[in-house]
Order: structure tokens, then C-alpha cells, then sequence
């Protein structure tokens, strides 16, 4: 309420229901600033008006602004309040006298809880690739990272691979969090009402993609309970994950939470009984091998609890469905965790809050990276160079990945000059330095890695074809791996380990670390004349789950694959010769697929096959990407696929919702464009004054440019005239449903006298009104005129200007057609059109009110 507070006094005043002191106080108290005494002040003169015509007046305003994008919050309370009525007054009141503490004789039970979860979450473990330690340990409040969490409702869908589409949502989503439009959380917001109250009794949903830190979160929440900073309102906290709930058949939730804490078995029926003290956290929902289903089970009453006491035996996913429905120790609370790929099962599902974490923004990743090295000039040259890599730095917005980009540079970059160690590019060399580091370290396995590594490949394959991200130990033995072998191997710095409930489970470092040992192994063992059936095979996969295989698959026949070959043997040149032939024939194949289309286009660029990628490029004349969603790197990929040509006919951008950053990646080869097609791509001004690099090239071959819908205005105008007047090249030019008034015409006349060969000017649904039009006129007049077609439906244009423009098209020799519908003419106006359709020396189409030809 605080940003809107001025404006809603403003109104209040101008409708004479709080005095000119009241609100110049309020707007004091606001510009010092002290906006929440000013939102305070506000609040307590309408309360102590005699009548209720203020408050109601304030709280009509406070509903019109909750549509504002940049008041996301005041949504959420007036959700709240309308939600939760009388009792919210209740909560408020019990948290300002402070809220009641743990009972006397669950003191001791409590203190012992809290110093088992502090040891038990103390410090971060990580698996190293660095040196001769297998694993890295931190203490959790030196080395914690605040991530961005956004609170939102965005629409819960099943995404492409995660590697790269958060990448491409997480800069346009970093700009809504700049603007105020998706409102942040940090970890100890959560369990908050947006009055600030500790609230009780809540269902909370966090989002986020394999590797940006949703365990590290928990473990933080958990750890900073324990230490007693955060959430009091909650006496104990029971923290489970589900890979760990996989082995359980039957049980119940007493059971349940005595697995993990057997020092509560005394005291636990006491706990149980004041439910709205208890907080159930739920970690990786994605990792759970039974669906949950909040619809109930097929031909049961969804309504009925299949879960009625915490003594009743039934299954995992019938407790944790029960519990989140409140169904079962009604008034507790539920924190879980999943990856988008999943929330569709909690769509039905009775949850108060959904939250997403967005990784790191630009300076996270800069620190991350100073701090990761010896020195914080290794960490700057390290970041420096990642951050001129599109694609490994977009990469970057997740922990886990700036981890193993970390790792694989750790061997390039030195303090002590010496050889130029050669450095990736792609994600497939990234991933290849990665394994090279791990072998480099074990090299006196080298006898018997090769083995270890095709069945450890195995099981990755088959985990990628069933979505399966966490295996037990009877899956390792399967595929005839042994847990021995993580004591002395270098298995361990690949798969992590998981020792919890007496249950081991493994898990590889990253997702895409399994994808690109399933693609390393099939690269390596499978027979030549079956590598493209494979491809095909892989390929045909509607899910999209072996995008990023066929990636690798592919960057694996680059020359840095011979990196590898110390460990793995030479690679037969047939295999690389299929890979590249399938690579070629696909891209060609797929145009109509756009999503395969793109992916074709990322397996070119692993490749990094400069002849493969002319001879592709050269026979494709028109791109269409048109509503596909293209993330900075996908523009980076398009632009560097085409810098060979001379000459793209079509690019078809319409629809996209492109950023200004994704934009900006294309410029090198928007100037080779014949007709370039930008229709409702969000430009915006900022868009526009980078689109203006490639119109003022000499060698901008544009011909037609359609920016119609992308939110133009007057402020842009002189950039586009600029630009334009310099490349003389266009002759079509779309500027349809922007905001464009009268003022742009001053623009506009330049673009019409200055560009010889534009001929046609579509300003349909703007504003440029009559005081636009008299503008233009002195153009029109102009022996340098060549415009053929005028395009002004929908402009506001009434009577006062038709005479008048009439007048100057009975001298234009040469606009051949005029589109004056939708305007506000009345039937005073058509004799002059008549008059012109009669007179005019060149117009053969008239448009205004219906269609007039001769």
C-alpha cells in the first residue's frame, strides 16, 4: 500500500472526503520518504471520519489498483482479508501480545530436537572433482547464497528441458522482479502472512529446476529454526525427503516421524496433539516413484481420508495428500519441494502459497564465482570469460552449474603464466572438461574405468528414457555396479551418495551430468551402422526428455572429443561422419517443427562444424520462429548459424515475446534480412533503439520490417527515422497498433521524403489524431513523395482534417491507395472524399466508411 498511498489521498481529496492538510501530511510524510508512516497517517484519517463514506471510498480504490501489475502484494491482502474475515483481526492480536511457547514438558523433547537438526544441517557437503578430497564441506552460514524466490501463481505446465528454457524465462522474469510486477520472498518470509505475522496452518509449494538450490533452502529453513531465528509459531519441525520415502510400504505417520527422530518416542503423542505447532517439510516431490493423487483414488469419495489418525497404517502418498488437505492433524503446516515438471500434481490441491526460485541474478553469479577461486582475480577472469560465452553463462543463473563450469575451468585459468590450456564453448565441451578433470584425478584406474563408466551409462540411459533421477542400490547392482567401488573409485565424484533412514540412494551431481554420460556411453560403445537409428529413435520423443542427449550426441563428434581418448580409445571416424550426416538431413527435415526445429539448430552449434553449418544454412531461405518463445541464447545460436549467408529471405519473429538482451543477440544478421517480421514481439522503445544498429548498417538489406503491436512511442521516433532515412533499402514499413500521437509525424516526414524507396506506411490503431494528419500533409505534398499506400484506420481522425487532407492528395501524383476505416468521419466529410476519388491523378483505392472504388 505504501507505493500507492499518495495517489489513493489524492482522490480521496479531490472527492472532498479528507481535508487539504490531511493530504498534503500524508504526501510529506511520503516524499521525505516515510512511506509507512504516510500509508499509517492515511489509515488512521479515514478510521476517525464520522461517517464510513471514506473508507469505503479508500477501499474501492484499494480494489481497482489490485489488477496493477506493480501491486502484486496488495492482491495478496486483500486475498487474505477476504479470506480469512474476523479471524485475521484474532491472529494479529495474538501475534502483537506474542504467541504461546512450547509447553512445559516438552522443553527438554524440543531442545534435543533442535540440536539434532542444527548438527544435522550445520554444514554443506559436496562431491569435489578438484584434487585428491572426494568431498567438500562448508558451513552453512559461511558460504549460504540468498537466492531470488518469487511468490506467483504462474501457470503450472510441463516445460521443455530445463538446461536452457529457465535460462530463457529467468532474465524476463529478473525484469519483472526490477519493476515490482512478481514479488520476492526471502527463506524466512514464507510462513508469513502479508501483515507480517508468523501464520499458522499453510500449504507452501516451491518450484525450481534440478540444481538451483530447493534442498539447500530447506536446509537453511530448517537449520535457522533450530537456532531459533525464524518461524517460532512452530514447536517442531519433521524434515523428510521423498527419494528417501520411496523404500516405505505401508505405514503411518507416527512411525513415520520416529524413522528419522527416535529420541522423540516418549514424548511424540504429546506433540501430535497440538497440530497447529507442527511443521511437515516434504523435499523433491519429483523424486517420489508414486503419484499423489488429490483427486482421490479411482471410485473413492475424494473427500474421504485414507489417512484419518497419525496411528493408521496406509501409504506414503495417502499421508502426504492428507496432510496438505488438512485432512489429517488439521491446522499443521506443509512446506514442499518439487521441479516444474511436476507441479501439475499439486494443481488440485489445497495450496495457500506457490514459490519458484529463480537462481542467481548477475551479481550472485559474479560472487559465486569470486569467491569459488584462490584469488579473486582467477574468479574474475574465469567470470570475464564466461560471461562473454552466451551459453555458459546463461547457464550460470543455477548454483549447480556454476559449480561445474567452476570445475571444468579450474585447470585453465592460473596465477603463473604458462600454457594456454584450450577452453570450452559449448555445453558438450563444458561437460567433457568435467569428466576429463574426474579421470585426470584417477588415473591409476584407467585399466578399468572405461567399464565402469559404459555401465554407469547404462543406467543413466535407461534413467533418462523412465525419468528416473534417483536409483537404489539393487538398480547399481543391475547394471553391475557395486557400492564398493565409490571407497577408491571416481564414481563417487559423479553419482552423490545419500545415507539417511539407514537407506543409500544415489544421484547424479546434476541432471544434465546424467544426460551427458548417457551420451558419452552411447557415443563411445554403439556400432556405426546403428548410430542413426538411435538418433532417430531418440529423437522421436514427443516429451522432449533427450533434447539435451542428442545435444551432446551430437557435440561429441567436435575434435574435442579427443580430450577423451587417453580413457576411452580413439573413436571409430565412421561414427562422427553418421553423427554429422544425421545432424545435416534433420534440420532440413524438421522446419515445420519449430521446437525441433531450435533443437536442430543447438546440435549444429555443438558441433561446431563450420562446413556442415554453411552448406545447412545456405539452402534454408526463410526462418520461421514465429510464437516460439526464443531465449537470448536460442537468438545467439540463429545469429551465429547464419553469419555465413549473404542473404535470409524471411524472419518471422511474430508472436515471440523476445526480450531487448535476445534481441540484441541477433543483430549481426537482422540486416540480411529481406522481410523481417517483429508483430507483437514486445520491442518496446529500448528494442527499438537496438534494432536500429542493424537498420543503419550500408549493407541492410531490409525490405519490409513489421513492428506492428509492440508498444512504440513518440520517444522512439527520431531513432527509427534516423535509421531508416540511412539504409535506403526499405520499402514496406508496418507501424500498426502501437502509441504513437501527432508528434511521431514530425518523424514520420522525414522517413517519407528521405527514403526514396519506401512505399508503403501502415500507422493503423494509433493515435496520431487530426493535428497528426495537417502534420503530414506538408509530406504528401512534397514533389519528393513516393509513397503509394497510406494506412490511418483507427486514429481518431474526425471531419476537421479531411478537407484538408483531401486537398493535398489532389496534388500527390503518386499514392495509389488510402485506408481511412474505423475513424470518427460523419457525412459532412464525403463530398470531400467524393470530390478526391473524382479529382485525384493517382488514387485508385479509397477506404473510410465501407469501400469506395472506381
Amino acid at each position: 500500500m505504501t507505493e500507492i498511498c499518495c495517489t489513493i489521498s489524492t482522490i480521496l481529496h479531490q472527492k472532498k472526503l479528507i481535508t487539504e492538510t490531511e493530504h498534503k501530511e500524508i504526501k510529506r510524510l511520503h516524499d521525505i520518504p516515510q512511506k509507512m508512516a504516510s500509508s499509517e497517517f492515511l489509515c488512521k484519517v479515514v478510521l476517525e471520519k464520522e461517517n464510513a463514506q471514506a473508507g469505503r471510498a479508500m477501499w474501492q480504490e484499494l480494489i481497482n489498483f489490485q489488477t496493477n501489475p506493480q501491486c502484486q502484494k496488495l492482491k495478496s491482502i486483500l486475498c487474505e482479508i477476504h479470506a480469512k474475515g474476523s479471524a485475521l483481526l484474532e491472529e494479529i492480536t495474538v501475534n502483537a501480545v506474542g504467541s504461546e511457547g512450547v509447553q512445559e514438558d516438552l522443553k527438554e523433547a524440543q531442545q534435543l530436537h533442535k540440536e539434532t537438526l542444527r548438527d544435522r544441517n550445520r554444514r554443506l557437503v559436496m562431491n569435489s572433482i578438484i584434487g585428491r578430497e572426494k568431498v567438500q564441506s562448508f558451513l552453512l552460514e559461511d558460504h549460504y547464497t540468498d537466492l531470488v524466490v518469487i511468490s506467483s501463481l504462474r501457470e503450472m505446465r510441463v516445460v521443455e528441458h530445463e538446461l536452457l528454457v529457465r535460462g530463457r524465462d529467468h532474465e524476463r522474469w529478473r525484469q519483472q522482479v526490477i519493476k515490482k510486477e512478481l514479488e520476492t520472498l526471502k527463506h524466512h518470509q514464507i510462513f508469513r502472512s502479508c501483515f507480517g505475522i508468523e501464520s499458522r496452518s499453510t500449504s507452501v509449494a516451491i518450484s525450481g529446476v534440478a540444481g538451483i538450490g530447493k534442498t539447500t533452502l530447506l536446509q537453511k529453513i530448517v537449520y535457522d529454526w533450530a537456532m531459533g531465528k525464524i518461524y517460532p509459531q512452530f514447536h517442531f519441525i519433521f524434515h523428510f525427503k521423498f527419494r528417501d520415502l520411496n523404500s516405505y510400504g505401508s505405514t503411518n505417520i507416527r512411525t513415520l516421524i520416529l524413522d528419522s527422530y527416535p529420541y522423540l518416542s516418549r514424548d511424540l503423542d504429546t506433540i501430535l496433539q497440538n497440530p497447529s505447532n507442527l511443521l511437515f517439510i516434504f523435499d523433491g516431490l519429483d523424486e517420489f516413484r508414486t503419484t499423489i493423487s488429490f483427486t482421490g483414488p479411482s471410485g473413492c469419495n475424494p473427500d474421504v481420508s485414507l489417512c484419518p489418525d497419525p496411528v493408521t497404517l496406509c501409504s506414503i502418498a495417502d499421508i502426504v495428500r492428507c496432510l496438505i488437505q488438512g485432512k489429517v492433524l488439521e491446522g499443521s503446516s506443509v512446506l514442499i519441494t518439487t521441479r516444474p515438471t511436476v507441479l501439475k500434481l499439486l494443481k488440485k490441491s489445497i495450496i495457500h502459497l506457490h514459490a519458484e526460485i529463480l537462481g542467481f541474478n548477475a551479481e550472485q553469479r559474479k560472487q559465486y564465482f569470486l569467491n569459488f577461486y584462490n584469488t579473486e582475480a582467477i574468479g574474475e577472469k574465469a567470470f570475464c570469460y564466461v560471461e562473454q560465452n552466451d551459453i555458459l553463462y546463461t547457464m550460470c543463473y543455477n548454483p549447480s552449474y556454476c559449480w561445474i563450469i567452476c570445475c571444468s575451468l579450474q585447470n585453465t585459468f592460473r596465477e603463473t603464466p604458462g600454457e594456454q590450456l584450450q577452453r570450452p564453448r559449448t555445453i558438450t565441451e563444458l561437460f567433457s572438461n568435467y569428466i576429463y578433470n574426474i579421470l585426470q584425478n584417477h588415473t591409476q584406474e584407467q585399466s578399468h574405468s572405461q567399464d565402469i563408466l559404459l555401465r554407469l551409462g547404462d543406467m543413466a540411459y535407461q534413467g533418462i528414457s523412465e525419468r528416473v533421477i534417483v536409483f537404489s542400490e539393487s538398480q547399481l547392482q543391475e547394471n553391475g555396479l557395486q557400492p564398493s567401488q565409490f571407497l577408491s573409485g571416481f564414481l563417487m565424484e559423479i553419482l552423490q551418495t545419500e545415507y539417511s533412514l539407514k537407506r543409500e540412494a544415489y544421484s547424479f551431481f546434476h541432471l544434465t551430468v546424467q544426460e551427458f554420460i548417457a551420451a558419452l556411453t552411447r557415443f563411445i560403445s554403439t556400432p556405426p551402422d546403428q548410430v542413426t537409428q538411435l538418433l532417430d529413435r531418440a529423437s522421436s520423443i514427443k516429451d522432449g526428455k533427450f533434447e539435451i542427449f542428442l545435444r551432446f550426441f551430437s557435440g561429441l563428434s567436435c575434435p574435442w572429443y579427443q580430450k577423451l581418448e587417453p580413457f576411452f580409445g580413439e573413436l571409430p571416424y565412421a561414427t562422427t561422419c553418421r553423427v554429422i550426416d544425421w545432424v545435416g538431413k534433420r534440420l532440413l527435415r524438421k522446419m515445420r517443427n519449430k521446437r525441433k526445429l531450435l533443437n536442430s539448430f543447438h546440435c549444429l552449434y555443438e558441433c561446431q562444424n563450420k562446413g556442415l553449418t554453411q552448406a545447412i544454412v545456405t539452402k534454408i531461405k526463410n526462418i520461421n520462429f514465429s510464437k516460439t518463445s526464443l531465449s537470448p541464447v536460442d537468438c545467439y545460436l540463429l545469429a551465429w548459424a547464419f553469419e555465413p549467408c549473404e542473404m535470409i529471405g524471411i524472419l518471422n519473429l511474430q508472436y515471440c515475446q523476445i526480450t531487448a538482451e535476445s534481441l540484441r543477440r541477433l543483430v549481426p544478421v537482422l540486416h540480411k534480412c529481406a522481410e523481417l517480421w517483429l508483430l507483437n514481439v514486445n520491442l518496446g522503445d529500448e528494442g527499438l533503439s537496438i534494432l536500429s544498429e542493424a537498420l543503419r548498417r550500408p549493407d541492410c538489406r531490409i525490405q519490409k520490417l513489421v513492428l506492428a503491436s509492440n508498444n512504440l512511442t513518440d520517444a522512439c521516433a527520431p531513432t527509427l527515422a534516423d535509421s531508416i532515412c540511412t539504409n535506403q533499402c526499405l520499402k514496406q514499413l508496418i507501424l500498426s497498433q502501437n502509441v504513437f500521437t501527432s508528434t511521431f509525424v514530425l518523424s514520420l516526414n522525414r522517413i517519407i521524403l528521405d527514403c526514396g524507396n519506401l512505399k508503403d506506411i501502415f500507422l493503423g490503431s494509433n493515435q496520431i489524431g487530426d493535428l497528426g494528419v495537417k502534420r503530414m500533409l506538408e509530406a504528401l505534398r512534397h514533389p519528393n513523395c513516393k509513397i503509394k499506400s497510406l494506412r490511418l484506420w483507427d486514429n481518431s481522425l474526425t471531419d476537421i482534417c479531411a478537407e484538408e487532407l483531401c486537398a493535398a492528395l489532389e496534388e500527390n501524383t503518386t499514392v495509389l491507395m488510402l485506408d481511412l476505416s474505423r475513424n470518427a468521419f460523419t457525412a459532412q466529410s464525403v463530398s470531400s472524399f467524393v470530390h478526391l476519388i473524382l479529382t485525384s491523378k493517382s488514387l485508385q483505392d479509397l477506404q473510410y466508411s465501407g469501400k469506395i472504388r472506381f
